[in-house]
């Protein structure tokens, strides 16, 4: 949830993405609330290295070590349980979806929530049992409601009268669990005040008057910031969100509270302007390669990303956070497997009922993963990422170590191309005899066969025990083939911004076109330079164009024609000047909604002779 121009609410289908634009409209199930843009000229990056302390340090590798955390999307919204005027609406988007007025939502909302059955130890149980080893809780998301005794009035102890601070008790009890604890908080959006961004239907506009959104910042955020690093004991993390008017000069000013209040707390980079200690990708972003671009020379910094065990939305709704997922627990699972293995950390959230109480069927989808993890987690616990940049399936690893993780396993064969260290041995990692494998390396190709008694329920894991300390693997840049063709796969590429996704099953872009920084990144070799013709396999689309782009020459793309089919379609010529390594890329141009539906395959360079 980025600064944007516009916002744009989406609701996921299984075969159609609406955009919402009305008044308590009803959504399809497994809507998703979203903001496309991204802040800045900078998306990460820009906070200085001076800036990983000591303190920062020690929690960036804990962050690193720890691997799995659970985020916490809870407050007044879940009052009403995703339902206005007897409409399905949205989870915590829904003030803003129905256009409901700040009148309205304190008295049928804020003013109703009291949730009297909150167990902080309950909570902590949940995340432990799960493997999770930190929690998120939204202390103030976008409806401007804080979640504890803050001195702006607007919190749950004074305007909903609550005699309890629901913040203080859970921090407590994480200081006598070592279970570290972080706070989301809306910077910028906050539909409660005139002055935050976002309330358009009382306020009338959506972005604002900037001395209004700096009084605001100044007398709202900035201190209530303060009260969360002040208040609640050690603080492992602040979440920031949606960085809508934020400038250099405020991104600053946070980054210096929380420094000064909590020396060794993470900031995530929705600061806003590439500020924050790691960075944060689109809402369950996918990508199809292992990324180290955060990581510094003598510090693992790794990305993070997010998933909700809720249907549509991340707050507690009556149709979608009580449902029964348990034939996804796999995905939850292999979601975890798949982000660790391309560097990243994995916050999985759960909405609890306006009472307190989180619903079984969360921490049912939440306990499996748990459940896995107790006799896989020596794959996911401090393992590195893949050896392999673009891995054909979840791959991590230790030194001397790599872990397979095969998800729903057909047939008894593991096959893996591109590792050149030789293997030594092979056995399942749930297998305590650590039983030998039969296996087979043959140059960079290896197979490994599981017995079926050793096959686990949702994701095994294959251990190969190799004979170098880091990993050998095979040349993985992209190579001119002998007919002068250059291919450029989207699963073979790398992501200029984490906000872009990818799709594993259909090797496709997901969310691609949104913003002109989401570059498709391709390393190629290319031996015969020359004029190539541009073709783009794709699914269509009549507004979108991108720009390719080699170091010798740009050409814009509009994949027009043959639209929702997937086609090969051709686009005029491109000049390659130069032999050796480039870089060859692909920027939006024209950008589009995510409501598209707009699938990119990857390119085919022909050369033109």
């Amino acid at each position: 949830m980025y600064l944007l121009k516009r916002i744009t609410i989406l609701t996921v289908s299984i075969c159609c993405l609406v955009v919402l634009g009305c008044k308590n409209q009803q959504v399809e199930t497994n809507s998703v609330d979203y903001i496309t843009d991204t802040s800045g000229k900078v998306d990460f990056g820009k906070t200085d290295t001076s800036a990983y302390t000591p303190e920062i340090r020690v929690n960036m590798k804990k962050l690193y070590e720890d691997k799995f955390g659970m985020f916490v999307h809870w407050g007044p919204y879940a009052q009403l349980e995703g339902v206005w005027n007897d409409e399905e609406v949205s989870a915590e988007w829904i003030m803003h979806n129905a256009k409901i007025s700040v009148n309205d939502y304190e008295k049928y909302a804020a003013g109703l929530f009291k949730p009297d059955k909150f167990n902080a130890s309950d909570w902590v149980d949940i995340a432990e049992n799960a493997g999770m080893k930190f929690i998120v809780l939204t202390a103030k998301h976008h409806d401007g409601f804080a979640m504890y005794d803050s001195k702006h009035p607007y919190n749950l102890l004074d305007f909903a009268g609550f005699g309890r601070d629901v913040l203080k008790e859970l921090s407590d009890e994480c200081a006598e669990r070592n279970m570290k604890l972080g706070f989301y908080y809306s910077q910028s959006q906050d539909w409660h005040e005139e002055g935050g961004a976002g309330n358009s239907w009382d306020f009338g506009s959506r972005i604002k008057p900037q001395d209004k959104f700096d009084a605001y910042f100044k007398e709202k955020a900035v201190e209530q910031v303060k009260e969360l690093t002040t208040n609640y004991g050690d603080i492992f993390m602040v979440w920031f969100d949606t960085p809508i008017q934020m400038d250099d000069e405020k991104c600053q000013l946070m980054m210096d509270v929380v420094k000064e209040n909590q020396p060794g707390a993470l900031v995530n980079s929705r600061l806003g302007q590439g500020f924050g200690h790691f960075d944060v990708s689109i809402d369950n972003g996918k990508t199809p390669s292992v990324s180290k671009a955060t990581w510094l020379p003598d510090l693992k910094v790794p990305w993070q990303t997010h998933e909700s065990v809720t249907q549509r939305g991340w707050g507690y709704t009556s149709y979608g956070g009580e449902n029964d997922r348990s034939e996804e627990y796999s995905d939850f699972i292999y979601s975890l497997c798949r982000i660790v293995g391309n560097g990243g950390v994995y916050l999985l959230n759960l909405a609890p009922r306006p009472d307190g109480t989180i619903p079984q069927s969360q921490v049912n989808s939440i306990t499996a993963i748990g459940d896995w993890l107790e006799v896989n987690g020596e794959a996911i616990y401090g393992a590195d990422p893949s050896p392999l940049k673009f891995p054909p399936y979840a791959i991590t690893s230790k030194p001397g170590k790599i872990y397979l993780h095969i998800k729903d396993m057909e047939g008894n064969k593991v096959n893996l191309t591109g590792l050149l260290s030789k293997v030594n041995k092979a056995y399942c990692l749930a297998d305590k005899s650590k039983l030998s494998l039969a296996l087979n390396q043959t140059g960079e190709k290896l197979s490994v066969i599981i017995p079926e008694e050793l096959k686990q329920p949702r994701v095994t894991v294959v251990v190969l025990e190799i004979e170098d300390y880091n990993a050998k693997v095979h040349n993985e840049i992209l190579q001119q083939v002998a007919d002068g063709i250059i291919k450029l796969p989207v699963a073979k590429c790398e992501f200029a911004i984490r906000r872009i996704s990818y799709n594993y099953e259909e090797h496709v872009t997901h969310r691609w076109g949104e913003n002109t920084k989401q570059g498709l990144v391709w390393t190629v070799n290319i031996t015969k330079p020359g004029i190539y013709k541009v073709l783009s396999e794709d699914n269509g689309n009549d507004d979108y164009v991108f720009e390719l782009r080699t170091p010798s020459d740009t050409l814009d793309i509009e994949p027009k024609g043959n639209m929702g089919e997937m086609t090969l379609k051709s686009h005029g010529n491109i000049q390659i000047n130069q032999k050796g390594v480039i870089k060859i890329s692909a920027y939006p141009k024209e950008t589009i909604s995510m409501s598209s539906q707009f699938k990119f395959k990857g390119l085919v360079l022909e050369p033109v002779k």
